[in-house]
């Protein structure tokens, strides 16, 4: 099985991204998860860290201000920031009444991403219970999933969201399906990971031309054995200056699996998952440290 995980981090992505992949995929006939940010969007908070070398390195090897436009940019410094999912009600509902599935991505996406390990445990909490209420009041139903920003999580907010009504999670690369064995125990929910590289960490690469860059998303995503496959999208990117790549790409996903939302694909192979290691790692493209496991 194969599902598509779109994340939306801003509110630029949520107001012209997800119209535009909502329209993209009711063409192929495809469904998708779409994991939102509920909260302010503060991703100008991003311009601090441009003293980490790698996080330059980055920003200029993806040409970051024409993949989320100088509004976001600066979101939350020089500019005001403003609400993401919850200034746009009617866009929640249209993708769950076309047969998508909306997920918990985050209420800060900034704040999670740059700080979580500082975060105490009321903290972490909030942010999440704040995503839970938000999400609840634009749905009218609990979310069956979530996944972390930036794939951040630690063995305190693993604990946590395992305490909260969520029945699967995506907070993991590089890794199979599994349970986490963390520092305070086993988690209970399932991990299904991010299967091979997303765009913007392919982009560096110097591939030119959209097919070229739909055979390297593929490509990515068939290595290995994986129970679901779960392609990473971004509504910034694949909903933006991107969306000719994904249009090339969906009609050849079918050829490859059944495609299914996550929560679908989750219920249907999280029994037997094995137990392993919770882990940080680096990977090619990436600034910052991402979670992963390892076999115990």
């Amino acid at each position: 099985m194969i599902a598509l995980k779109i994340d939306v981090d801003t509110h630029e992505g949520m107001k012209h991204g997800v119209p535009r992949l909502l329209d993209l995929l009711a063409r192929h006939r495809v469904p998708a998860t779409f994991f939102l940010t509920f909260g302010p969007d503060r991703m100008g908070r991003a311009l601090l860290q441009l003293r980490n070398p790698r996080f330059l390195v980055k920003m200029l090897r993806t040409n970051a201000p024409s993949l989320y436009g100088w509004r976001t940019v600066f979101s939350g410094t020089l500019l005001p920031a403003r609400p993401v999912a919850t200034a746009f009600p009617e866009t929640v509902r249209r993708l769950e009444a076309e047969g998508h599935e909306a997920a918990v991505h985050a209420w800060d996406h900034r704040a999670w991403q740059d700080e979580l390990p500082s975060f105490k445990p009321y903290r972490v909490r909030l942010h999440l219970e704040r995503s839970l209420a938000a999400f609840r009041a634009l749905t009218g139903h609990d979310p069956a999933g979530i996944g972390a920003p930036a794939w951040t999580t630690t063995p305190l907010s693993l604990q946590i969201q395992d305490g909260m009504p969520f029945r699967y999670a995506s907070d993991l690369r590089d890794s199979p399906a599994c349970r986490l064995a963390t520092p305070l125990g086993p988690t209970r929910l399932p991990q299904f990971p991010g299967t091979g590289a997303c765009l913007e960490e392919i982009l560096p690469r110097g591939l030119q031309g959209e097919q070229a860059l739909a055979d390297a998303l593929l490509a990515e995503l068939l290595a290995g054995d994986h129970r679901l496959r779960v392609l990473t999208l971004h509504a910034e990117v694949e909903g933006g200056p991107f969306a000719g790549v994904l249009d090339r790409l969906l009609p050849r996903l079918r050829d490859h699996g059944e495609i299914v939302t996550m929560a679908e694909g989750a219920a249907r192979c999280a029994a037997g998952l094995p137990l392993r290691r919770w882990l940080l790692a680096r990977l090619p493209g990436r600034a910052f440290p991402v979670t992963t496991s390892r076999a115990m």
